[in-house]
């Protein structure tokens, strides 16, 4: 019987070249390392270093600074929630290297959302569950721009107070 996963081989094929994919991508991981390595050390400072060095740790802490000065950080987040914060600033960085397209950390619902009038309609928490690694490009396309396609349409002479505030 044709597996279609497995592109007509064997599970002991597919098994090896599953094998021989994952050696090869450790090589290259490991190759990109030292090469990483040996441009930080090329570097004139050991400022320069440093800083090359922990930039998606600086690029997370600027970003905490920037969301409370928001007040956007929620009092309830806990080191776990900052951790997985982390993890997605060393995702954009990771998938830059990568890919060469420099990634940006965005957030789903930004801080200060704001409609087609341009009042605000909206404020997101920086919290893990709101942040996405994105191409920068498209993060600057979007802005802080946020849709709401029904309260778009909603009548400024409506009953509900609610609704009537958008």
């Amino acid at each position: 019987m044709f597996d279609h996963y497995s592109c007509g081989l064997s599970p002991a094929e597919a098994a090896a070249e599953a094998a021989e994919a994952e050696r090869e991508t450790a090589e290259f991981e490991a190759q990109r390392a030292a090469e990483r390595e040996a441009y930080i050390s090329s570097l004139p400072t050991k400022h320069h270093r440093h800083n090359l060095r922990r930039r998606v740790k600086k690029n997370f802490d600027e970003a905490m600074r920037r969301a409370r000065n928001a007040e956007a950080v929620p009092p309830w987040l806990t080191d776990a929630d900052k951790a997985a914060m982390l993890a997605i600033y060393q995702e954009a960085d990771d998938l830059e290297r990568l890919t060469g397209v420099p990634h940006e950390v965005d957030h789903i619902v930004q801080l200060v959302g704001k409609n087609k009038a341009g009042d605000q309609v909206i404020s997101g928490l920086h919290v893990p569950w709101n942040l996405r690694a994105i191409p920068w490009k498209m993060n600057r396309m979007r802005g802080d721009w946020f849709y709401i396609a029904a309260c778009e349409r909603v009548d400024p002479n409506s009953d509900d107070e609610i609704l009537a505030a958008f």
